[in-house]
């Protein structure tokens, strides 16, 4: 929030100013601080677009201008705050006191209108220039600039930082009106164009901005963390050559411990890339090892793992782990309790103590008014939002993760003290410790009073979001909470069913609580079946919007009766067209024709894998398991035509976008289709599907067309800036780095944030698989969430089991570090992108060739249909007059030449 400084304001002192008539394209040369200063390459970053509360901007990087429309300028009048609702800005400055600075850009609106401009810090307290200030006194210089429409700009002037700023930014406030912009900046609709943009150090060149090294992926893409000795291995080779490729397996010594040849795999549509399929399997030492073909391509090094030793997965699944408990809201996170990274610096205060949100009357609501104390839970993902129904998958997740490893007889690497949490010690599972903070937080969001006593509230949330660079604790931004919703509703019923039966011979009270709000929660559902959260409406949280509740239902349908054993849950459940379904499509929530089994608006299935687990108390479990091994067989077929592997594919992006692509949070996807094919290899005992399941994780840890490892820590190539709030070093060395075992959602074809678009990515024309940019800001594509993470933790201890596990230890304990990996860019590459390109263009060729057959295939079929109708015409002629038969013909020939002429112009 920016709040009009007076005392909190440095001034800047001996400031210069002019107004040029005409300015040539600037050069980057010694002292520039900006990462772009014109924008002919296309490419925006790092200024990029900010929006907030009700403000909404489009832009466009075209003609070397970056060109930005004002759709809402938000402002008080449009539900908003003021100016700053919109935003034009760069971030990553340092300012240093006595130093002079040479500021030029180029600015033209199509409409009038005025705007502001400075530099300071990120908090917007602090401010060493803005707009046109003679210097001497920033207070005499607070009206923003105005502008005649079309009229450009030219501005070159020089000031002096009366103080330092380690971490700042330049920005432009482009937005609406309030208390400190009377009548707002530029109306709706207005196309604001930004050229040469410059900001010179003319005293020093030590702050210069540093261009990042460019990434040059490695010909051979694998698992960076590493394989099991007795599992199947593979690596994908980028090559356009179609003849097998010899390869060697080398360890560490450099000695040769394999030997084979890649298969030709061809183009693959989701990377765009052209490839080979390197199988390694039969190499069953363990070491450290890297792939050298005979083309000249290289791997980067990993590790096969004996199953007699602790892998480094075992380390991964504790610290995947604990991102919960460092995500908590309502507690102070010690230093003690962290298992990897800075925990120093990881350690926070805690935050939203006294968690008392404001009732919303929205969505048709009214029947309470308030405040609710929701103190405590997970706060879902890079902000501070908590959502009964994400919160209600990722409790699942960790409840259904500890009941399967019951299954197993496993159960023993979640005991108490396994885990590195202030519970430990207690006497009960430290997984289902864990899990219970949550669940806690979930019976919090039930109601005891009105009408609607038993519904649970959708979420609660600030009111409007919160910026990066923000620890919980000074979160002071007014909480709400939206109105209950059947969706919210089925989730805390189903959860505290299945938290019940987990309890039962742990903690008797606790159990029964659970299920007295459990079956209180199912029958308020039954009662108001269909109060909806809206799919678009995500000021100050995330919408997770659902107008399909019958998967829901079902579901909890399900864990009521497996807690229970009443017939009459289990007779709802059996009226459901998702009865005993492991389903490979989805289509609620945001989804459309998703490829995947289950997300937070997708919940059948979770029902479907509790009978599975509970198959003497469900009668048709073995309907379940025929359906799952269908499901599994179709995730091993679509891994088999993946170039690299993964058990997952392209569908429509969501609700509201019909194109085509990898969703938001594809690496979820991913990670949930794996967890399919865990449950298939346990329950069929067929190892096929234990290696499709460990393939899923190949794709998240290094196999797949970025040659990035996703989670934080593991991996020579990792992702290292995940979209968090409280984890925001990247943008102030104030905040700690993210901890190790975290997972980012991944490539994302949607490209919603600027950041993504400011890269001069365009929509629809980069790969799916292409879809990614390792920064804090690229929140459509680097977020991290508590779901997502669960997934990550589910799968990564089903994969541990294939070699040793070591409870309590974490990154930390086996120098895991969150720095992006140690692995150098390639040197050189032998992929042949121009052929690769031909290839690519040879694909649109023929899918486009493929339609048109399907059009030529429906015409044909219209003409055969035409030409039986026209001899019956013709027989039936024959046997008319003669006088008649020629007018027939005649008629017949123009009916024939007409009809020819439609179908040369349709094909």
């Amino acid at each position: 929030m920016f709040i009009r400084p007076t005392k909190r304001i440095a001034s800047a002192a001996a400031a210069s100013v002019l107004f040029l008539n005409s300015a040539a394209p600037l050069c980057v040369f010694a002292g520039q601080q900006l990462g772009q200063t014109d924008f002919d390459d296309g490419v925006g970053l790092p200024w990029h677009i900010c929006e907030s509360r009700t403000a909404e901007m489009d832009f466009d990087i075209s003609d070397g201008k970056y060109k930005i429309t004002i759709v809402n300028p938000g402002g008080a009048s449009n539900g908003g705050e003021d100016r700053w609702d919109c935003q034009f800005r760069h971030r990553g400055l340092k300012i240093v006191s006595g130093h002079q600075y040479k500021v030029s850009y180029e600015i033209t609106p199509s409409k009038s209108g005025k705007y502001y401009t400075k530099i300071g810090n990120l908090d917007g307290d602090v401010e060493v220039w803005h707009n046109m200030s003679n210097g001497y006194d920033l207070d005499g210089t607070w009206d923003p600039i105005p502008i005649s429409a079309k009229e450009t700009k030219k501005v070159e002037l020089t000031f002096t930082a009366s103080q330092s700023l380690d971490v700042a930014e330049w920005a432009f406030h482009l937005g609406g009106d309030g208390q400190y912009t009377q009548g707002g900046c530029f109306p709706a609709g207005t196309e604001i164009t930004f050229d040469n943009m410059s900001l010179i150090d003319l005293t020093s060149d030590e702050n210069d901005y540093q261009v990042p090294e460019k990434w040059v992926r490695a010909d051979i893409l694998t698992n960076q963390v590493g394989y099991f000795a007795k599992r199947e291995k593979k690596a994908t080779l980028l090559c356009t050559d179609k003849d097998a490729i010899g390869f060697e397996v080398v360890d560490d010594s450099g000695k040769t411990v394999y030997e084979g040849k890649s298969e030709y795999f061809g183009y693959d549509e989701d990377s765009e890339d052209t490839v080979h399929i390197i199988d390694f399997s039969e190499l069953d030492e363990s070491g450290t090892f890297h792939i050298e073909a005979d083309n000249g391509a290289e791997s980067r090094e990993f590790k096969v793992f004996a199953a007699d030793e602790v892998s480094d997965y075992s380390a991964l699944l504790y610290d995947s782990l604990n991102y919960f408990y460092q995500n908590r809201s309502g507690i102070e996170i010690e230093s003690e309790y962290i298992s990897s990274g800075d925990k120093s610096d990881l350690a926070r205060a805690a935050g939203h103590t006294s968690d008392d949100a404001e009732i919303q009357h929205t969505w048709g609501y009214s029947a309470t008014s308030g405040r609710v104390d929701v103190t405590g839970g997970w706060y879902d993902a890079g902000d501070h939002g908590k959502y009964t129904v994400n919160g209600g998958l990722s409790l699942w997740m960790l409840q259904n993760l500890y009941e399967f490893f019951v299954y197993t007889g496993n159960e023993d690497i979640f005991a108490d003290g396994s885990m590195i949490i202030p519970e430990s010690g207690n006497g009960f599972p430290d997984l289902l410790d864990e899990a219970r903070w949550e669940m806690e937080w979930m019976l919090k969001m039930q109601l005891d009073t009105s009408e609607y006593e038993g519904m649970a509230y959708h979420k609660a949330h600030d009111e409007t979001w919160t910026g990066l660079g923000v620890a919980p604790a000074d979160d002071d931004k007014n909480r709400i909470i939206k109105p209950p919703t059947t969706a919210a509703t089925l989730n805390l019923a189903a959860c505290a069913a299945q938290s019940a039966r987990l309890w039962e011979d742990l903690d008797s009270d606790f159990a029964d609580t659970c299920l007295e709000a459990a079956e209180k929660a199912y029958a308020a559902a039954k009662k108001h079946p269909e109060m909806y959260a809206p799919l678009d409406e995500s000021v100050g949280g995330g919408a997770y919007g659902d107008n399909d509740v019958e998967d829901e239902f079902y579901w909890a349908a399900m864990e009521l009766y497996a807690a229970t054993g009443e017939k009459d849950y289990l007779k709802d459940a059996e009226k459901s067209d998702y009865y005993m379904s492991v389903p490979v499509s989805m289509g609620s929530g945001e989804s459309v024709d998703s490829t995947g089994t289950f997300d937070w608006g997708n919940t059948a299935a979770l029902g479907t894998f509790t009978a599975l687990l509970n198959e003497n108390t469900f009668d048709d479990a073995d309907e379940a398991e025929k359906s799952l091994r269908e499901a599994a067989d179709h995730y091993i077929t679509l891994e088999e035509k993946q170039g690299y592997g993964l058990p997952y594919g392209q569908s429509t992006l969501s609700y509201n976008d019909s194109d085509k692509g990898y969703l938001w949070g594809s690496n979820s996807f991913v990670a949930d289709n794996a967890i399919v094919l865990a449950y298939a290899a346990v329950l069929n005992e067929d190892d096929s599907y234990t290696d499709g399941a460990l393939q899923g994780l190949d794709y998240l840890l290094g196999r797949n067309a970025m040659d990035y490892s996703y989670v934080t820590g593991y991996g020579s190539h990792t992702t290292e800036n995940p979209h968090h709030r409280w984890w925001s070093n990247q943008i102030d060395d104030k905040f700690p780095k993210a901890p190790c075992g975290v997972l980012s959602g991944g490539p994302n074809s949607g490209m919603q944030d600027p950041w993504v678009k400011g890269m001069g990515w365009k929509k629809g024309e980069i790969a799916p698989q292409k879809c990614y940019v390792d920064s804090i800001e690229a929140w459509s594509c680097n977020e991290c969430t508590i779901n997502w993470n669960a997934s990550l933790a589910w799968l990564t201890a089903f994969s541990a089991l294939n070699a040793d596990i070591k409870p309590g230890e974490g990154g930390k304990d086996i120098g895991k570090e969150n720095n992006g990996g140690d692995a150098e860019p390639a040197e050189k590459s032998t992929y042949d992108e121009e052929k690769a390109d031909k290839n690519k263009a040879e694909n649109k060729t023929k899918k486009s060739a493929s339609d048109d057959d399907e059009n030529t295939d429906a015409n044909t079929k219209e003409n055969i249909k035409a030409g039986s109708d026209s001899k019956i015409l013709f027989i039936g002629l024959i046997a008319g007059a003669v006088i008649i038969l020629v007018v027939a013909t005649e008629i017949f020939i123009y009916k024939m030449t007409k009809l020819k002429m439609q179908n040369q112009n349709k094909e």
